[in-house]
């Protein structure tokens, strides 16, 4: 099973400039974490005009070469959620159909990534494809060799199947165990990737929010997957996050609240790790002093483990729901 901490050789972004939604926001992200990524890690890149990649190029100059393919109607930028998962030779693709508040609204949306995602996965990754039926996001998975760790809403999203079944098929397809941790009350993505990482075969990472009254049963939240880490034996350290409490907009029309989901801003934990090298979100707090603070807490945290630390500003990714490590896919 592919484990992100290992040496990798790749990464995928999609370029959002001429994108059919509002994530042509994030075009600036994407163009400061490509001058962030080291010079020995392909870069492949997803653009939906020939156009948008040619002003790309321009803008980064001659620095790196880039591989990349034009598909017209790509408007992802989530690819960590819609690719899949890489076992040795394979690449097990569950069914890509987030679950969310809105999904009703959006069948031919997520009906169309689903198809031209193998498109990506044919040109760049070239792995034989073997589908696995879940409905399954990619950020609801950290593993290392031996553990898989998720949230209950892969439980949820599959009311077909039993807990005892789906934790089996996952054992039979990709080689690993299931450990599955009960969603957050208060989270509608229920992505792992928000709350924990792994940072090599024997440390997981796992959130430290701000002693706040409206983070009282997070922190209590955090301290169970750290717990659930320690009783299978794997080493833990604290990730300083700080997250902020604004809701996202949504489409799902319920009354007395304006959004099922929260923004990003302040999750730290969803970097992306590329051999040496971590790449930290930065964000825009609400005081100086806490800006400040947790931009570099974390920065000194992993210089310390021995990686070469980068930092890119996520405020216009953050408004989306997601980080770093939601929109890049590396192999």
């Amino acid at each position: 099973m592919n484990c992100e901490f290992r040496k990798v050789e790749n990464i995928i972004l999609a370029y959002p400039r001429s994108f059919k939604n509002n994530f042509n926001k994030t075009t600036i992200v994407i163009e400061e974490l490509i001058k962030k990524i080291p010079k020995n890690i392909n870069i492949q890149l997803i653009s939906s005009s020939l156009h948008d990649l040619n002003i790309l190029l321009d803008r980064i100059g001659n620095e790196r070469a880039i591989e990349s393919i034009i598909i017209k109607d790509w408007d992802e930028i989530w690819l960590r959620d819609c690719i899949g998962f890489i076992n040795n030779n394979k690449l097990v693709k569950p069914i890509y159909f987030p679950m969310y508040c809105d999904y009703r609204f959006r069948w031919k949306y997520f009906k169309k990534i689903n198809q031209l995602s193998k498109e990506i996965i044919r040109s760049f990754i070239g792995k034989e494809m073997i589908d696995i039926p879940l409905i399954w996001d990619g950020g609801n998975l950290i593993n290392n060799d031996r553990y898989g760790f998720m949230t209950s809403k892969i439980i949820e999203d599959n009311p077909s199947f039993s807990k005892f079944y789906i934790e089996h098929m996952i054992e039979d397809y990709l080689g690993i165990k299931s450990i599955v941790i009960p969603r957050q009350k208060e989270d509608a993505i229920g992505h792992i990737d928000g709350f924990a990482s792994f940072v090599n075969d024997r440390r997981l990472a796992v959130s430290l929010y701000p002693n706040m009254p409206f983070l009282k049963d997070d922190n209590i939240y955090l301290d169970g997957i750290l717990s659930i880490a320690n009783d299978v034996g794997l080493e833990t350290m604290r990730i300083h996050d700080r997250p902020i409490d604004q809701s996202i907009k949504c489409q799902c029309r319920k009354k007395k609240r304006s959004g099922c989901y929260s923004v990003s801003r302040g999750i730290y934990i969803n970097n992306i790790i590329l051999n040496d090298t971590v790449i930290l979100p930065q964000y825009s707090l609400p005081t100086k002093k806490e800006t400040d603070y947790y931009n570099r807490v974390n920065v000194e945290l992993y210089t310390k483990l021995g990686f070469k630390t980068e930092t890119v500003n996520c405020d216009n990714l953050s408004q989306f729901g997601g980080s770093l490590h939601c929109l890049s896919y590396v192999y």
